[in-house]
């Protein structure tokens, strides 16, 4: 199990197609934001202690590259970028998870032609 600090979340960059370790304390949704470059967030539980911030209108833009994400026996997709991160709430907590039952792919979404 790896436990990172309280300030390390991992971001699914569907521009560039990767994931990678940022830093974010929660203080403030901006940073999200920017990074999922979006206006309007939610959140998809991956379990108990983790959330992964999502880009709420990610479907409805024109957008074609998503992240399948499992770990364990759960399974989530969405379009766009992602923010995973340790959720205590008010506040977010380390990411605690066994990274070797992380299973990331990059999905890339064929739009039917109008």
């Amino acid at each position: 199990m790896i436990a990172l600090n309280d300030k390390t979340a991992l971001l699914f960059d569907a521009g560039n197609q990767i994931a990678r370790l940022v830093t974010y304390d929660g203080e403030s949704l901006d940073p999200v934001y920017q990074w999922l470059n979006c206006d309007l967030v939610d959140t998809i539980r991956l379990d108990r202690n983790h959330i992964i911030f999502v880009d709420d209108e990610g479907l409805w833009k024109d957008q074609d590259t998503g992240f399948r994400i499992t770990y364990k026996d759960r399974t989530v997709k969405f379009v766009g970028s992602g923010l995973l991160v340790g959720d205590s709430p008010p506040n977010i907590s380390p990411i605690k998870l066994n990274f070797s039952d992380l299973d990331i792919e990059v999905i890339i979404y064929e739009r039917p032609e109008a």
